[in-house]
């Protein structure tokens, strides 16, 4: 499986001339067409409850069915991480939150539908203002409150997820 998308054909004049690669620009041989691929942007978070625990997701589809996420995805046009993150948390979760902070970012490789995406994932935290969550069904198929500690980085769902615990576990530390 290629690491990035093979578009045979340009997508300006139809040609089977375009050069897609791993490397930017994609260009056509015959109209000089360029295209720059980008990352998709994605938001989680970390969502605290009084005792300390983390609000884990089990996931309810591939990629990685069953492997603990966190609330949160694809940033939609025109939405900043914030609001992004929010909307993710009412959408899978229902959970009110208070004190969403930025935690880090890292890439990401998101493989769906035969391709492998590129991601830029945006972690924050945040305090639960009530532990009644109401998932949805098609997002989330279940939910789990755990302490950090009893996370095993091999049933985390994404790299990036376990590269921003890591970063957690330091950020706690501070006592940010």
């Amino acid at each position: 499986m290629p690491e990035f998308i093979d578009l045979p054909f340009c997508p300006h004049c139809g040609n089977r001339t375009f050069n897609s690669g791993p490397f930017k620009p994609w260009i056509c041989d015959s109209c000089n067409f360029r295209l720059y691929p980008n990352v998709a942007s994605a938001a989680a978070v970390f969502i605290y409850d009084e005792e300390s625990r983390i609000l884990f997701t089990e996931r309810a589809h591939e990629p990685s069915l069953g492997k603990l996420g966190l609330p949160g995805g694809f940033l939609d046009a025109g939405e900043t991480a914030e609001s992004g993150i929010l909307r993710e948390i009412r959408e899978e979760v229902g959970i009110p939150v208070t004190n969403l902070i930025y935690l880090g970012s890292f890439p990401n490789k998101y493989f769906y539908g035969g391709i492998h995406y590129d991601t830029l994932d945006l972690f924050f935290t945040a305090r639960a203002l009530s532990k009644e969550v109401k998932i949805d069904p098609t997002e989330v198929a279940a939910v789990h409150w755990k302490h950090r500690e009893n996370i095993q980085e091999e049933d985390l769902a994404f790299p990036s997820f376990i590269q921003a615990l890591g970063v957690l576990k330091d950020f706690k530390k501070k006592g940010v």
